[in-house]
Parts: structure tokens; sequence; C-alpha cells
């Protein structure tokens, strides 16, 4: 068995390597530069770029932002907390935060962790802008008190997916060749591959990430989302054809068509009875996550001489909706985030995050849409937009 086990891992990684260096050859990459990555539940936006330093084994330094509107918060001076104040942070209480099901499995699953803590004051619910948003309860938050600790264990980052036992050496070989986009690569094929198995087995907590992987949005008009990535073929040249974004919409869809391509030899024999539709399904719904949901961070490497992108998944932050005013700051860690309130914050007050500066010669509004799936401050359908040549398309 175990030699049988060896054979076909070395048949999955010469199959892969294959694979990936035609995928290395394409002229595709939409994701090169990864300014910012937003989503919108049902038009609800979340995500952005951090700029951040690498983690230092031995310390609990602050990662560090840097500029605001492309940082997590407004770019406060970063300082190492008060080692009392840490300690008088205890983990929450299994509170229920949210009559939404997957939600509430997802902050059970994070209060497991002993580093955890969730105030008490915070809960999900439905948003005036869509899908769920965060909201304080009736208590309301004072100005700098603390919404939530994560810690960066629950989070999902580029060494889950280069460590991974199944297909971490693709991955590896992915960073190494510098194929182009591999940080989304590596981020949505791993969540991709997970996602399949978690459908397959019954117990759910052999999955790392399980819990959060079931409370985020995996198929068109799941919570409102959409995205081009979903869109037929005969779709996008109907309504984008003409247009500012048909471009980048052809681009970023076939990068994505590399990235499936590449994932069904490495998922296929690894996921029992998954076909080609179903891994082609989950990679275009793990690229829409990845691209909308996660935070790309700014990190030296270990002897400072280079820095790189690496993205991330923040379970419960992206709950938070956007806006160019916000009312919530985020401080990031080696080992855990940290929300805080940003001003003082009134009873049953919706929180809000700012992701991305909303100033075109940053990304035009066009761009949002192909990238992140929405468009800042616009409730009109898109595809009435692009049906009236709105000039935000033309």
């Amino acid at each position: 068995y175990l030699v049988q086990q060896k054979m076909m891992a070395v048949l999955l990684l010469l199959s892969a390597v294959v694979t990936l260096l035609l995928f290395q050859s394409t002229e595709v990459g939409a994701f090169v530069f990864v300014g910012s990555t937003h989503r919108q539940q049902q038009r609800s936006c979340s995500t952005s770029i951090l700029f951040a330093k690498k983690k230092k084994k031995a310390t609990q330094q602050r990662r560090t932002a840097a500029i605001a509107g492309k940082g997590f918060g407004v770019g406060k001076s970063l300082t190492t907390p008060n080692p009392q104040q840490q300690q008088s942070l205890k983990p929450s209480a299994l509170i229920a935060h949210t009559e939404s099901q997957m939600h509430a499995t997802l902050i059970q699953w994070l209060q497991e962790h002993p580093t955890t803590y969730i105030s008490p004051k915070f809960t999900i619910k439905q948003s005036k802008l869509g899908g769920y948003g965060g909201f304080s309860s009736t208590s309301g938050f004072a100005d700098g008190e603390l919404i939530f600790r994560i810690p960066r264990e629950c989070c999902v980052t580029q060494d889950d997916a280069l460590s991974d036992i199944s297909c971490g050496e693709i991955f590896q070989l992915a960073k190494i060749k510098r194929v182009p986009s591999y940080q989304m690569l590596l981020l949505s094929g791993f969540i991709a591959k997970e996602y399949l198995l978690s459908k397959r087995i019954k117990d759910k907590t052999a999955i790392k990430h399980w819990a959060y992987l079931q409370s985020i949005p995996w198929v068109q008009n799941q919570l409102g989302q959409d995205h081009v990535i979903f869109w037929s073929q005969e779709k996008v040249e109907s309504l984008l054809g003409e247009s500012l974004a048909y471009n980048d919409a052809l681009l970023i869809r076939k990068t994505v068509d590399s990235a499936i391509r590449l994932m069904k030899d490495v998922i296929q024999p690894i996921v029992e009875n998954a076909d080609d539709e179903e891994i082609e399904e989950a990679v275009k719904g793990a690229f829409v996550i990845c691209l909308s949901r996660s935070f790309a961070e700014e990190v030296e490497s270990d002897d400072g001489t280079t820095v790189e992108i690496e993205n991330a998944l923040l379970p419960l932050l992206d709950v938070l909706q956007h806006s160019n005013d916000p009312n919530t700051s985020l401080e990031s860690y080696d080992d855990y985030i940290l929300l805080r309130a940003r001003g003082d914050i009134s009873a049953d007050e919706e929180l809000f995050h700012c992701y991305q500066e909303e100033r075109d010669d940053v990304i035009p509004k066009h761009k949002f849409f192909t990238r992140y799936g929405f468009i800042p401050g616009v409730r009109a359908q898109v595809v009435e937009l692009l049906e009236n040549k709105s000039s935000i398309f033309f």
C-alpha cells in the first residue's frame, strides 16, 4: 500500500510539473499585481493590501502598515501592545453572536482556539448593503475598544498551502518557478482542494479550516455573489465586448482557466471521484473567494534582502462591509489580528472597515468590478449599468 501511495505521489508530481511548466509559459498573470482584494456580499466589499514585515520568530512585533487606504485601518503608529493588556484579554465565552447557522459554526470553531477573543457586544446579522455584516449589540463600543482577536493559526495562509502534505510540493514549485499569479494560485488551489475533501468526509474537523470554508460563498449568486469568472464567454462578449472592462476580464478568465488545468492534475488523484466539472467549479469559486476576501501582505524575507506579496484569508474580519469612512481599525501581529473600534460606536450600529481607498487613480471603478465583483458606492445592478452603457464602463 505504501509503495502504491508513493508511486501515485510521484506520478502526481510529474503530471503537475508538466502542467505547471505549460502554465508558466502562457501569457497569463492577471493577479501579478495584488494591489488590493475586495469582496461584496451582494455587492459587499472586503479586502485590501497590508504592507507588513516578515514574522519575527521570537517576538510579538506588530506588522507594519504603510499608507492609509492601502493597509489595514488608518495607518496608525505601530507599537507593540502592553503585555499586561494582552494577558487581560481572556477568550470569550461561547456566546450566540448570530442567528446565521454558518456564522455560528464559524464563531464556535474560532472560540475553540484558546487565544481567540470575540467581544460579547459583536454580532453578525443582515446588512443594509445586502448579505451579512458585523454590528455592535445593544451596548455599543467605546473608542479603541477591542472587538475581536483572531489567532493567525485560524487564518488561511500561503504557509498552509506550501506545507500541505498532499500538494505542498507542487505549490512550492509554483513559487520557486514564479509562475504567473502564483500567490493567488497557492491560496485558491489549496482551499479548492480542502473544500472538495470536506464534502466527502464525515469528520469535518480533519480539515483544518472546515468551519471557515463552509461560511463563505462558493458559487454564483450565493449571498448575492457575482464575478466575471462565473460568467459564460457569451455573456462576457455580449455585455463587456466594447467596454473598458473587456481586456481585463479576458485576462482574469485566462489566468483562472490555466489554474483549472493545473489543479485538475493536482486534485483528481487526491479527492475521490472528483470529476472535471466539480474541480472547475471549486477552482473558480476559490479564485473568486481569494480575489474578493484575501488580504495581501508585503512580507520581508528572513534575511531582509527581498520583499514579496503573500495573500491570506482572515476569518470573521471579512464579514465586515466596506466604507471609505470606517468605524474600525485593524492591528496585525505575527500571531494574531486585532480589530478595534475607531471612535465611539453606537448600539446596533453596523461595523465598517476601509479595505481600499476609493480613488480612480488607484483603481478605476470598472476594474473594481472585474477584479472584485462589485463597484463601490453603486447599488444598481452591474448588468443594468452595462446594458445602459454607463460611463463607468464606456
